[in-house]
């Protein structure tokens, strides 16, 4: 999926209005002021961290962005990498223990609502 750039007269895309997109957005953000304190000291976890978080916003709007496989697909994507940044996170607390536990739990948060309103919640599985 690509996106033009931005013309007048063209519409924002209609994921970038969903709350779950803002979220991820705030919480990549969030990672990413982590690793840049965490740097200095384990420059690996600062890096992994980034990685992470600049795959959720994109996988949260395929998400909400598609259908059917392509849908779970991103799904399932977006969970491992709220996984990761929770888990870096959990690795980069020396540096800033509050930002880190804040980090996490946002995380965990975002991975909850996006199982909820994006996964396959209140399907019967046999």
């Amino acid at each position: 999926m690509s996106e033009e750039p931005f013309e007048y007269g063209v519409e924002r895309p209609a994921y970038k209005d969903h709350p779950l997109w803002n979220e991820a957005m705030a919480l990549t953000h969030a990672a990413y002021e982590l690793a840049e304190l965490t740097r200095p000291a384990d420059p690996g976890t600062a890096r992994h961290l980034r990685r992470a978080a600049v795959a959720i916003p994109a996988h949260v709007a395929g998400a909400l962005s598609s259908e059917d496989d392509a849908r779970r697909e991103h799904v399932t994507t977006a969970l491992g990498a709220l996984a990761e940044v929770a888990r870096q996170a959990e690795r980069a607390g020396g540096t800033d223990r509050a930002a880190a536990t804040e980090l996490a739990r946002r995380a965990g948060e975002l991975e909850r609502a996006v199982t909820f309103q994006l996964g396959d919640a209140g399907k019967l599985v046999c």
